[in-house]
């Protein structure tokens, strides 16, 4: 019987979005990890798992290692024989023509016709939706049947600028007030857009679901605004 007490783990820290913390947990235990604790932050949950650490096959390792040291010696062996071939070859003189290479007489230069340039992709028609509708799909199980590409169209309140920032991905997101100000919805901007927001603002945006890494984790159901007019 083993020892459980022998066995050492390997520990592994998720950071995600507030409200997203179910379908992060269930992506990751999917992998072989098992949950230990959560930490609730204002705007992200950091999740904790663990899974034990393999054994390395020193064995095999060792057998390794022997074979490549006799390959090793076996091509400097080879190596030391094909050189001395080598240099007992004699290069024959290349004789030399008494005749002058013809002339070529000059020829016409051909243009290749340009090939016709390729179409611009077209960008997918974005949906309409409501911020509390998209929260909707991202909190669930299957993220609502979302691809990377999704396109949504939505007028939405801008509420918290003390959280905006740049996050662990590189981005810097907002938040759209979502639930009646009891959620959010983070999206990925462009920082110099968002100097002249504040609480409040209304804006009409155009949004795309993209993936975002975060300590070298690629996780999907993040968004990023394609365009935003501000609502007067």
């Amino acid at each position: 019987m083993t020892n459980t007490t022998d066995v050492k783990y390997q520990t592994r820290s998720v950071k995600t979005v507030r409200g997203l913390e179910a379908r992060t947990r269930a992506k990751v235990e999917r992998e072989g990890w098992e949950f230990v604790s959560q930490t609730q932050g204002t705007i992200r949950s950091e999740l904790t798992f663990r899974r034990p650490t393999p054994k390395v096959p020193w064995k095999l390792i060792g057998i390794g290692g022997g074979v490549f040291a006799v390959l090793i010696v076996f091509l400097l062996v080879m190596g030391a024989i094909s050189g001395e071939d080598d240099a007992s070859v004699v290069a024959s003189p290349s004789p030399v023509s008494s005749q002058a290479a013809p002339t070529k007489e000059p020829t016409e230069a051909i243009t290749a016709s340009p090939e016709p340039a390729e179409p611009a992709p077209v960008a997918a028609p974005a949906t309409d939706i409501t911020v509390d509708e998209l929260l909707d799909k991202l909190n669930s199980t299957q993220m609502g049947g979302l691809t990377v590409g999704d396109r949504f169209h939505l007028t939405g309140e801008l509420f918290h600028p003390e959280y905006w920032t740049t996050g662990a991905s590189g981005d810097y997101f907002v938040m759209l007030k979502a639930q009646g100000g009891a959620q959010d919805l983070t999206v990925f901007v462009n920082e110099s857009d968002a100097a002249a927001w504040h609480e409040g603002t209304k804006v009409d945006m155009i949004v795309e679901t993209v993936e975002a890494t975060i300590n070298g984790e690629t996780t999907q159901g993040w968004l990023r605004a394609t365009s935003v007019i501000v609502i007067p």
